[in-house]
C-alpha cells in the first residue's frame, strides 16, 4: 500500500472538540468596532459620544453588523474612555436578553 492509497482506507475525521459559539459573530463585530476606535481618534470620540450613530455610520467604508437588539443594548453604554466602553460592550453583548431570562426561570 502506498502513501497515497492509504488515505482511502482511513476513517473519516473526527468532529472538533470545540463547539461553535453562537455569539462569535457579535464578538467579531465588537472586535472590529473597538479596533476602528483604537486606530482612529475621530471615530473613537464619536463612538464614546454616540455609539449607535457610530455603528450605523460605519468606519472607512466598512459597515458594522449588529442586530437591532444589540444596538439597543449598546445605546445604553455611557463611557468616558475606550477601555470603559470595551468593558461595558462585552457585558451588554454577553448578557441574555430579558425574554431569555424569563424563559430560563420558567423551567
Amino acid at each position: 500500500m502506498t502513501l497515497l492509497s492509504r488515505s482511502l482506507y482511513q476513517t473519516p475525521p473526527l468532529k472538533p472538540l470545540v463547539e461553535h459559539d453562537p455569539d462569535d459573530a457579535v464578538k467579531r463585530e465588537c472586535g472590529r468596532l473597538i479596533h476602528a476606535a483604537v486606530i482612529n481618534k475621530r471615530f473613537r470620540e464619536m463612538l464614546l459620544a454616540n455609539p449607535v450613530k457610530s455603528i450605523e455610520t460605519g468606519f472607512s467604508g466598512e459597515d458594522f453588523s449588529f442586530t437591532r437588539e444589540d444596538k439597543e443594548r449598546i445605546r445604553r453604554i455611557q463611557a468616558k474612555s475606550l477601555e470603559d466602553f470595551a468593558v461595558q460592550l462585552m457585558q451588554v453583548v454577553e448578557k441574555p436578553v430579558v425574554t431569555e431570562l424569563a424563559y430560563l426561570r420558567q423551567k
